[in-house]
């Protein structure tokens, strides 16, 4: 790479907001420089998203096997060391990350790995040697896991989820700080493994972000596989010596501070960085999307921001809607959420309707009868206000409950579709239908 090298657009970090943006704005036909300091697709490819939910993958596939007798199919499951899951892991990361690569170069965006820092605000510097510029610039160098006030993380016996996913062992006794997703879904895996697991949140219950009923059931949850749940928990202190490893899984935080940001007159708080609603930063044409704003912390709003931020950048007009964001934790089963909570919810407005898994047809079939949809519709509008699934394939599901959610979707427009059977989506044509007590597969009430 030429050091004197003039760019359309630099690109800081090649995680989900770095890469779609440098796609984005090579497409736009921008020439694109695209830097990463440490793997090609960022925490959510290698340690974040895809790391746990292959993990979630497998005891999923274990629980299958351990209940093949129900379909008639006799099958001796012996599980491999917790090293070789983990090999696996790093293997499907692996090949991720070249293809990912791979991709990039397709679309002649040049790529640099190693560190970069502001100079001014048209300048980086990379590796503390190469100076490059460029006309426009997207910060989206994502975040890392956020300490604890009274307890240092020393990576041996005091972890944070970067280092939780890259165990080779299992620890006998795990303590995890923080109910949130990460600390919901590190207890589903690690407790799965055989690991046992303690799980205490400071809020009253877990998720604090969710509706109360949603986080009795990830307590229910967790609690079946042998988690032990302590909700309102004032200190941690007493628990240390007791446990083998102690995750603090207590959130995330923006990497806005190691960019050297001043030097290009880039305004950030301990939280991010300031944008305004086009993404731009305070100095002019350089903006930031994803991680590193410290507003989300999902990946796919990561990329939606990524791309709109290309876009804009390169003369373009582009928004992100915030207003509808489906919410998914891998629980085992997987639970997912969007729209309002019934606490957000003046009494009377609106009406619940509820149907159980257990009595959908397909998922009978499948041997996956734990869950249950529940929709929330507006009394005078009829329209689809918000909802929660739990049960096998939630994560897939909600994106049509947050299509209804978004794009104001009635109740009676949802009934009258017409749903393949028998398939898991029944599951919300028949809440629809409970919503006007009139459901067909309901006895009467």
């Amino acid at each position: 790479m030429n050091t004197n090298s003039r760019y359309d657009l630099i690109v800081l970090g090649g995680g989900p907001a770095g890469y779609s943006a440098a796609v984005r704005g090579a497409q736009l036909g921008a020439a694109v420089l695209l830097v990463e300091k440490n793997a090609w697709g960022g925490t959510c490819l290698n340690k974040g998203c895809i790391p746990t939910k292959l993990l979630w993958e497998t005891l999923h596939l274990q629980k299958k096997i351990k209940r093949a007798g129900e379909f008639g199919i006799t099958a001796e499951l012996k599980a491999s060391p917790f090293s070789d899951i983990q090999q696996k892991k790093n293997r499907t990361i692996d090949l991720l990350s070249k293809s990912l690569k791979k991709l990039l170069e397709s679309h002649a965006i040049t790529l640099a790995e190693g560190t970069a820092a502001f100079t001014a605000p048209d300048k980086i510097v990379l590796q503390g040697q190469a100076e490059l510029t460029a006309e426009k610039i997207i910060i989206a160098a994502g975040s890392r896991p956020s300490g604890l006030k009274g307890l240092a993380i020393d990576h041996q016996k005091i972890i944070d989820s970067d280092d939780a996913l890259g165990l080779t062992e299992l620890p006998g006794k795990l303590l995890i700080i923080g109910g949130g997703v990460i600390g919901v879904e590190l207890a589903t895996v690690f407790a799965g493994f055989g690991s046992s697991v303690l799980l205490i949140e400071k809020e009253p219950h877990l998720l604090p972000g969710e509706d109360s009923e949603l986080a009795e059931e990830a307590r229910k949850m967790l609690e079946r596989q042998g988690v032990k749940v302590q909700t309102g928990a004032g200190s941690f202190e007493e628990f240390l010596p007791h446990y083998d490893k102690v995750l603090v899984a207590t959130g995330r935080q923006s990497n806005a501070d190691t960019l050297a940001l001043e030097k290009a007159g880039i305004e950030y708080t301990r939280k991010g960085i300031t944008v305004s609603g086009s993404f731009e930063t305070s100095a002019r044409g350089v903006y930031a999307a994803g991680d590193v704003t410290g507003a989300w912390n999902l990946a796919y709003i990561s990329q939606a921001e990524g791309i709109a931020a290309a876009e804009i950048a390169l003369g373009r007009s582009a928004a992100v809607d915030y207003s509808v964001i489906p919410r998914v934790v891998f629980s085992m089963p997987p639970m997912a959420s969007v729209g309002k909570r019934e606490r957000e919810l003046a009494p009377g407005t609106f009406a619940v309707g509820r149907f159980p898994i257990a009595a959908n047809s397909r998922s009978s079939i499948a041997g996956e009868r734990a869950g249950w949809v529940k929709i929330l519709a507006d009394t005078r509008a009829g329209t689809v206000l918000g909802g929660t699934i739990v049960g096998n394939g939630a994560e897939e599901l909600i994106a049509i409950l947050s299509l209804a959610v978004r794009h104001s979707f009635t109740i009676d427009q949802i009934r009258r579709e017409l749903f393949f059977h028998p398939s898991v989506s029944e599951t919300l044509h028949m809440a629809c239908e409970d919503v006007l007590k009139q459901c067909v597969d309901l006895p009467k009430k």
